[in-house]
C-alpha cells in the first residue's frame, strides 16, 4: 500500500560485507536478483488452464563488481585459494586449486549489503542479508587501457534455519535491519 511518502524513494550505493570483511570498492552497482520457481496446477477438466500454483524453489543472486582487485580480495571469493607469501623474495601469490569437488556451502559466509547514505553513514535499518552466501570462482576481469580491472563475481545464497528451536524460521535472504558485521 503506498503512503506516498517520498522518503520512502531510495537510492545510492551499498557497502559489501563477506564473513565480516569489507570487500571495498565496487564499479557498475551491486545487484540482487530474486527468482521463484512454481508449479502449475492443472486438470483435464480445464485444459490448459492452471487451477492453482505452488512455489518450489526460490533463489537470491548477488552480482557484485569488486573494483578493489586485491590479493586478498581474491582469495575470499575464490574458494579453495590460498595466499602464499615468501618472505625471502618480498613476493605474496595466490594459489588457486581446480575446484573439482568443492562443495560451495562449506565456503559459505554471511553476505552483508549496506546502503551508504548521502552523508556516508551506512543505513543497517535497511540492509540486505544473506546468512549463507558464497560464489564459485567464477568471475572476469580485463586488462584495458581506459577502464578500471574489475572482479565480476555473483554470490548465491543457501537457506539456513535460525531461531531457537521452539520458534525456528528458515531463512533464504532478509531485508532490513541487520547488525554491524563482525570481522573475522
Amino acid at each position: 500500500m503506498a503512503n506516498n511518502d517520498t522518503t520512502n524513494v531510495k537510492l545510492g550505493v551499498c557497502k559489501v560485507f563477506f564473513g565480516g570483511v569489507d570487500l571495498g570498492f565496487t564499479k557498475g552497482g551491486v545487484e540482487v536478483s530474486v527468482e521463484t520457481e512454481t508449479h502449475e496446477v492443472q486438470i483435464d477438466q480445464y485444459g490448459n488452464t492452471p487451477i492453482d500454483e505452488y512455489i518450489t524453489g526460490r533463489t537470491v543472486n548477488v552480482s557484485v563488481p569488486l573494483a578493489e582487485t586485491t590479493l586478498d580480495n581474491l582469495v575470499a571469493i575464490m574458494p579453495g585459494a590460498k595466499l602464499e607469501t615468501d618472505a625471502s623474495a618480498n613476493a605474496t601469490k595466490v594459489l588457486v586449486p581446480t575446484g573439482v569437488g568443492v562443495k560451495l556451502k562449506d565456503f559459505a559466509k554471511e553476505l552483508i549489503l549496506v546502503p551508504k547514505g548521502l552523508n556516508g553513514t551506512l543505513d543497517y535499518n535497511d540492509a540486505v542479508r544473506i546468512p549463507k552466501a558464497a560464489t564459485p570462482g567464477a568471475m572476469t576481469f580485463a586488462y584495458k587501457l581506459d577502464e578500471e580491472r574489475i572482479f565480476n563475481c555473483t554470490f548465491k545464497g543457501y537457506p539456513v534455519t535460525e531461531g531457537t528451536a521452539d520458534n525456528a524460521t528458515e531463512v533464504l535472504y532478509q531485508v532490513g535491519k541487520a547488525t554491524a558485521p563482525v570481522s573475522p
